[in-house]
C-alpha cells in the first residue's frame, strides 16, 4: 500500500499602485483618456477615500522652473518644492516652454507669488501639451522616482487619507464601473469638504486603485500551528511522495490552484480589506472573514495574506491605519 503524505497551501497575494490618487473631479476628465485608460485597466480593486484639499501656494516661475509650497491649509508645515522642465526631459536647458497655472478661485492671480494653485501644465514653445502636474500625482511621480524634484518637509504629512468604502471590479473596466457609482455619488452628496476654504468635495474625494498582479504560495508540512494565525482551519491535501505516480496526486498538490489575475484573488483582497478596514459606506462588512465565498479557500488554500509592494497613502478609519509602503519612505 503506498504511502500517503499530508500537506496544506497558503497563499500571498501580490498588489501594487500604478497610477496616482486622483480626484473625483479629476477622474471625470481623465477616464476617457486612452493612456489613462490603458494605465488604470488592470486595476480591480478600488478605495473611496478623503483628505483635506491639497494646492500649491506661493508659486512662482522662471526660465523653465517653477517653485511652488505644497500644502492643504492644516497646521502642518508646507513642503518648499523646486521643479524643473529640464530636469525632467521635458525640454533642453534654456529651450522655450509654457508653464500654465490652474487654480482653485474663479479670479485667477495676475502676477506671481501666485495662490490656491490646483495644478499646472507644461506646453513646448510649440504649444504642444507635455504634461500635467496636480499635487497628488506630483507627490505619487517624486516617490515614485519618475519626477526629479527638490521636497524639502515631511511628506508623510500630506499622505493621510480617510477610507469611506472599498469595492471590486473586475467583470467590467474600472472606468465604467466607476462612473455613476452609487456610493460615490452618496460621498459626494453626502460629505462635507475638510478644507477651510470650503470647496467642493469634488475636489477632496479621490480614487486610489490597486492591481492585483500576481501570488507566491507555500506548500507546508505538519504541524501547521506555527504557520497558520489562531482560528485558521486548514484545508489538508493527501498525496503520494511519488512525482512519476499514476494516481496524479503529487503534482495535483504541488501545482499552483489559480491563475496569476484570478477573480478569485481580488474577491478576497476585497473581503479581506473591507473586514479590516470596516468602511462605513461599505454595507457588507465580511465579518464572517476568511470563510467568503469565491475567494481563495474556496480554491484550496487555507490562509492568505495581502503584499501591497507599492501604496503612497497613509490610509485609515477609525477601525484601522495602514501604513504607507514605499522604498523612499521607510
Amino acid at each position: 500500500m503506498k504511502k500517503l503524505s499530508e500537506g496544506i497551501k497558503t497563499i500571498q497575494i501580490h498588489a501594487k499602485t500604478n497610477y496616482p490618487i486622483v480626484s473625483a473631479y479629476e477622474f471625470e476628465f481623465l477616464k476617457t483618456e486612452p493612456q489613462i485608460q490603458n494605465t488604470i485597466k488592470p486595476c480591480t480593486i478600488y478605495f473611496i477615500i478623503q483628505r483635506p484639499l491639497l494646492y500649491f501656494n506661493n508659486v512662482e516661475i522662471g526660465d523653465g522652473v517653477i517653485t511652488f509650497e505644497l500644502t492643504d491649509d492644516s497646521d502642518h508645515a508646507p513642503l518648499q518644492c523646486r521643479y524643473s522642465a529640464a530636469d525632467n526631459g521635458f525640454v533642453e536647458s534654456g529651450e522655450d516652454i509654457d508653464i500654465c497655472l490652474m487654480f482653485y478661485k474663479l479670479k485667477p492671480d495676475e502676477k506671481p507669488p501666485y495662490t490656491d494653485v490646483a495644478g499646472f501644465k507644461l506646453f513646448d514653445g510649440n504649444g504642444k501639451f507635455l504634461w500635467w502636474h496636480s499635487p497628488s500625482n506630483f507627490l505619487y511621480g517624486f516617490l515614485d522616482g519618475r519626477v526629479k524634484a527638490e521636497v524639502i518637509g515631511n511628506i508623510t504629512d500630506y499622505l493621510n487619507y480617510h477610507v469611506h468604502y472599498i469595492g471590486k471590479a473586475f467583470s467590467q473596466d474600472i472606468w465604467n464601473r466607476l462612473t455613476g457609482h452609487e456610493k460615490m455619488q452618496s460621498i459626494l452628496t453626502l460629505e462635507d469638504s475638510l478644507n477651510k476654504k470650503s470647496l467642493r468635495a469634488p475636489f477632496e474625494i479621490s480614487l486610489l486603485l490597486l492591481d492585483i498582479d500576481g501570488f507566491d504560495e507555500s506548500n507546508i508540512s505538519p504541524p501547521y500551528d506555527n504557520v497558520l494565525t489562531p482560528g485558521a482551519k486548514p484545508i489538508t491535501y493527501q498525496f503520494t511522495n511519488d512525482e512519476n505516480d499514476d494516481d496524479g496526486s503529487f503534482a495535483a498538490y504541488w501545482a499552483p490552484k489559480l491563475s496569476p489575475r484570478a477573480p478569485q484573488l481580488t474577491t478576497e483582497v476585497e473581503a479581506l480589506l473591507v473586514s479590516t478596514f470596516k468602511p462605513e459606506y461599505n454595507k457588507i462588512k465580511f465579518e464572517n472573514y476568511p470563510e467568503i465565498e469565491s475567494g481563495t479557500r474556496s480554491a484550496g488554500y487555507s490562509e492568505s495574506n495581502l503584499l501591497v509592494e507599492k501604496m503612497p497613502a497613509i490610509l485609515s478609519t477609525k477601525h484601522h491605519t495602514q501604513n504607507m509602503v514605499h522604498p523612499r519612505i521607510p
